[in-house]
């Protein structure tokens, strides 16, 4: 009888081990992964809390950074509105370069869209800030020249269009052949602005 009752105790002992390994088993199968994934998760979560936390505290001062960019812009002005060139020349060639580069990036070939000539002009009558003037000729297809148009618009420093003279003129492809490509010939003045400040001269005024 205790033989037997020793076989049973240990069958016991057997049975209890192999189900703990069973249910270990089926832990590392089934559950570790997802117990690994739901760490990971709060870890994330933790992370995404920190970050807007850290964004709220950025949220909140902005309105006092933008009051106080506004009080530069009001007191020196927007140095954006400008071209980079401190001098007249210089100013004329980045105008140029401005003109080509908006051109080109409106246009696929030169037949679409052709400048002509572009004369740099002394203004005559200055504004608060010294002026750099281009006397513009071009030949273009009626939406090139619109899309050109709308990029002068956009465009950062500030350019002004002035003067704008438009023509429409048909070009011939070959000798003899009807025109058949329309193009408009297109005069303007284009503007921008250096920051430098001009100081006007009084007039006398007889009195």
């Amino acid at each position: 009888m205790t033989a037997l009752a020793n076989n049973t105790e240990m069958h016991r002992w057997y049975a209890l081990g192999i189900l703990g390994f069973v249910l270990v088993l089926i832990y590392f199968i089934f559950f570790q992964g997802f117990v690994a994934e739901h760490g990971l998760l709060n870890e994330e979560i933790d992370s995404l809390e920190q970050d807007r936390q850290e964004y709220t505290q950025l949220v909140k001062i902005i309105p006092e950074l933008q009051n106080r960019i506004n009080t530069v812009k009001a007191n020196v002005g927007d140095n954006t509105s400008f071209l980079l060139a401190d001098s007249y020349n210089l100013g004329t060639a980045e105008l140029t370069r401005i003109l080509k580069s908006i051109v080109s990036e409106n246009t696929t070939s030169s037949s679409e869209c052709q400048t002509v000539s572009n004369t740099p002009y002394k203004d005559k009558n200055p504004d608060q800030f010294e002026k750099i003037v281009l006397k513009v000729r071009m030949r273009c297809q009626y939406d090139k020249m619109l899309n050109v148009l709308l990029a002068f618009q956009e465009h950062i420093p500030y350019l002004f269009v002035d003067n704008l003279n438009l023509e429409q003129r048909l070009i011939r492809t070959r000798r003899n052949q009807k025109p058949t490509h329309p193009k408009l010939e297109v005069r303007f003045d284009l503007i921008a602005y250096l920051n430098k400040p001009v100081k006007v001269k009084k007039k006398n005024v007889k009195k």
